[in-house]
């Protein structure tokens, strides 16, 4: 039997399990196959180990894994769980230095939300022209320890976005990661609304920290907005993004806040069927 707490970041929802204290997981990968799937199993976007660190400057290492089974660098929202659970496990204090494959991350876990600032510099593209099935399609390509496309909307679908976002998922120009894309609608130069489709979920999810990040630099980059910036997610939580520009136009400081709540803690039987 394998202990997990249900998490939500704003709409994301993760299984989040403690690996320190030599809990051992022998295969996450087959496991988050297993346990993300809707309907046959816990169902989440992610599942996330929580162990400590092994670094003398750092407090706890958080490892992800997306529902089809493969390794993630990092992941916004996962993170601001991963802190909480982190607390609540009596694994880190409330200020803490998270270690991820994707850079290091500090978090500052507070009553009504978690604030991460990421230490890595994103590495943005504008105008990046790919190929979609209608033709060429220009967004700007962010990464931050995790690929995203950000494409401006003039107004925000009502409907299913995976026919369109598919596709570009996998352009040619995005190899041979992908990408997470995202349609955003600024609503005034502080606001901005986002419905995003992740890579190893491969389909639309209620909120993404990386790819909310991502649009508002990309955004301000491209003159259309200015920090902070309030990110309307699909599950109706709004994220906080806040940065610094340089006086050489670079973005330092980047800061994601929002929401992360425990939903229910359980256990896992052990005939869980993986890969």
């Amino acid at each position: 039997m394998l202990r997990f707490t249900k998490m939500s970041g704003a709409g994301n929802d993760f299984i989040l399990m403690n690996a320190a204290g030599g809990a051992n997981v022998p295969d996450p990968g087959g496991l988050a196959y297993a346990v993300c799937r809707r309907r046959t199993s816990v169902g989440a976007d992610g599942l996330i180990l929580v162990g400590l660190s092994e670094r003398a400057d750092a407090d706890v290492l958080v490892r992800f894994w997306n529902p089809d089974g493969e390794e993630a660098a990092t992941c916004g929202n996962g993170t601001r769980c991963a802190a909480r659970f982190a607390v609540l496990e009596g694994l880190a204090a409330s200020n803490m230095l998270i270690e991820t494959k994707g850079g290091d991350i500090e978090a500052s876990v507070g009553d009504e939300g978690v604030t991460l600032r990421f230490r890595s510099i994103p590495e943005l593209a504008l105008d990046f022209t790919i190929s979609g099935p209608q033709g060429p399609l220009s967004g700007h390509r962010v990464y931050i320890g995790i690929p995203h496309y950000v494409i401006e909307v003039g107004s925000m679908p009502d409907g299913p976005i995976e026919e369109l976002c598919r596709p570009l998922r996998y352009a040619p120009e995005l190899e041979p990661e992908g990408a997470n894309v995202h349609l955003v609608e600024v609503v005034n130069r502080s606001r901005i609304r986002i419905r995003s489709y992740e890579r190893g979920v491969e389909e639309e999810t209620l909120a993404c920290g990386s790819g909310s990040l991502s649009s508002a630099m990309a955004l301000c980059a491209a003159g259309h907005l200015e920090p902070p910036v309030a990110v309307e997610t699909r599950s109706g939580d709004v994220l906080t993004i806040r940065f610094e520009r340089t006086a050489d136009g670079e973005f330092s400081q980047p800061e994601l806040e929002g929401p992360a709540r425990v939903v229910y803690s359980g256990e896992l039987a052990a005939d869980q069927e993986t890969r």
